[in-house]
């Protein structure tokens, strides 16, 4: 297989990252990095770990929505992506950090006409670290047409208040949660009568295009299938270098803090560990396949 190039991240793309809090970066993986997804996936339908979760299940329906969270050892075909395609030298590249941590994957395979929506939330609010250099990139092996892309609330990575969390358990997808931050906001009615406060913004995307988000934009809405369609997507999870585990009063989810408690590692502590590898910003990935750039 060919070198991979590593694909360069323009200053205007930085710019829009801290500006909007999401941008969407147009074929960043080539076919053989789309294969290496499908395997990852099959292989996590498969043999799934210990955090998956059917979100959604209706038998008489059909409707399916699995989750899982897995970090970078449990899935050989996840362990390559993250660790030798471009996406992390552009996280590294988008966050100013000279390198950034493969936190973990989240995986969500929406079966056939799955017309559940992701709820409005923000990603770092569950997760057990804190700071400003804080990402997902997001892409899907299928294609994303209008209607049923992920939408990103512009700005919102900059909001003074987090927002209210909504359930993310077993069968039991939105919802407030009882427990919330004290400072928490309530969440607005982003799909109706409070949408022309706030500009919302997302993509139609192709297979190998990928969205790139910061831990704090509010996001959802996403999911909505015609009967015809499924959907199968990866959110690679990344931190920088001024993050630190915290142990949040209201719980993680994921709740990864007893498996850093494995490398000695706790609330205050950086999570640099076999669990979480570092990558350079300058990484050239050696495998599988050559990126077709912007």
């Amino acid at each position: 297989m060919n070198a991979v190039a590593t694909t360069a991240v323009r200053s205007e793309d930085v710019e829009a990252f801290r500006r909007d809090g999401a941008l969407v970066l147009r074929g960043v993986l080539d076919e053989d990095w789309l294969r290496v997804l499908a395997e990852g996936v099959a292989l996590n339908l498969a043999q799934p770990s210990p955090r998956r979760l059917d979100w959604v299940r209706d038998e008489a329906s059909g409707e399916h929505l699995f989750f899982d969270a897995v970090t970078v050892g449990h899935n050989p075909f996840y362990e390559r992506y993250m660790l030798h395609s471009p996406i992390g030298p552009i996280a590294a590249a988008l966050m100013g950090s000279p390198t950034v941590l493969a936190f973990y994957l989240s995986v969500f395979i929406r079966r056939r006409g799955t017309q559940a929506a992701t709820p409005w939330h923000q990603d770092q609010t569950y997760w057990c670290v804190e700071g400003r250099q804080a990402l997902s990139i997001w892409t899907s092996l299928d294609a994303v047409p209008p209607g049923t892309e992920l939408q990103f609330v512009r700005g919102s990575h900059r909001w003074d208040r987090p927002l209210a969390k909504p359930y993310f358990e077993q069968e039991r997808l939105g919802g407030a949660q009882a427990a919330q931050p004290p400072d928490a906001m309530p969440v607005p009615d982003f799909d109706g009568v409070d949408r022309d406060r706030f500009e919302v913004i997302g993509w139609a995307m192709e297979p190998g295009d990928v969205v790139v988000f910061h831990g704090m934009t509010v996001h959802g809405g996403s999911g909505r299938l015609p009967a015809a369609m499924e959907r199968r997507s990866i959110s690679a999870q990344w931190l920088g270098e001024d993050v630190r585990l915290v142990d949040r009063p209201g719980g993680h989810d994921p709740h990864w803090l007893p498996e850093f408690a494995t490398f000695g590692l706790g609330p205050g502590d950086y999570p640099g560990c076999a669990m979480c590898p570092t990558i350079t910003a300058d990484l050239q990935p050696d495998e599988p396949g050559r990126s077709r750039g912007r």
